[in-house]
């Protein structure tokens, strides 16, 4: 499988800068543009409502700067863009990605958007999660967990794999809540039964799911795609 596209909104009160910003994006493989937003206020009113990683953002705006707009994105990663030199250590003390001159370089905008890919793998690894099991309370690493099913004596639980072959039962979680205190763009549905992470799927055919993880007998560990899912699944596989 590609790399994982990165999904970003682009942000610019100058609608020329905007559009070339935008161009320079669809241009670089594995981006896609979300949305282009010339109105940071209009921005962080539908800010809730866009599923996005990283943002790229002008400086200097009227309304807001993008310092004030950053410090409203919870640390989700920022590129600035800018004809000033004078915010530069801004923008550093608030850890943003990177700070690009304007007229942007492609070569240049490649390289601050491989940092923000870097950022988001680094954050991925080192995210955990703290949940109750059959064998107690753990702090289970994200990017460890392979798959959830149902495979249990009571279907209130779920069986949880993890990437070194280690099961354990997830107490009274539903697949939703699961999706919810989880990263639901990392984890996909395949059927009424099971949940499988994004990052663990090797490929697909039919209605059989293909893992990166091997069995003892050295295949990839299969798992059965539902019809009912099959549309969501290769939406979110394809992404």
């Amino acid at each position: 499988m590609d790399r994982s596209p990165l999904r970003v909104v682009l942000l610019d009160d100058e609608l020329l800068a905007l559009s070339y910003l935008r161009t320079l994006c669809e241009g670089i493989p594995n981006i896609e543009v979300v949305k282009a937003f010339d109105n940071p206020l209009l921005f962080l009113s539908e800010v809730a409502n866009l599923s996005f990683d990283f943002c790229i953002s002008d400086m200097v705006m009227p309304n807001l700067s993008g310092l004030e707009v950053a410090e409203k994105l919870h640390s989700k990663p920022i590129i600035f863009t800018t004809a000033h030199n004078e915010y530069a250590a801004d923008a550093f003390d608030i850890e943003a990605i990177d700070y690009l001159r304007k007229p942007v370089q492609k070569d240049r905008l490649e390289r601050a958007i491989e940092k923000v890919r870097v950022r988001i793998e680094q954050s991925k690894n080192q995210a955990t999660w703290s949940v109750n099991t059959n064998k107690g309370k753990f702090t289970i690493q994200l990017s460890t967990i392979v798959s959830f099913s149902t495979d249990t004596y009571d279907r209130r639980d779920k069986l949880m794999l993890l990437e070194n072959g280690d099961e354990f039962v997830v107490k009274n979680k539903s697949f939703d809540q699961l999706l919810h205190e989880l990263n639901s763009l990392s984890f996909i549905r395949i059927s009424k039964s099971e949940l499988i992470s994004k990052d663990f799927i090797q490929g697909y055919h039919g209605d059989i799911v293909v893992s990166k993880i091997r069995t003892k007998e050295g295949k990839h560990k299969e798992f059965s795609l539902s019809e009912n899912y099959r549309k969501t699944f290769l939406a979110a596989f394809n992404q």
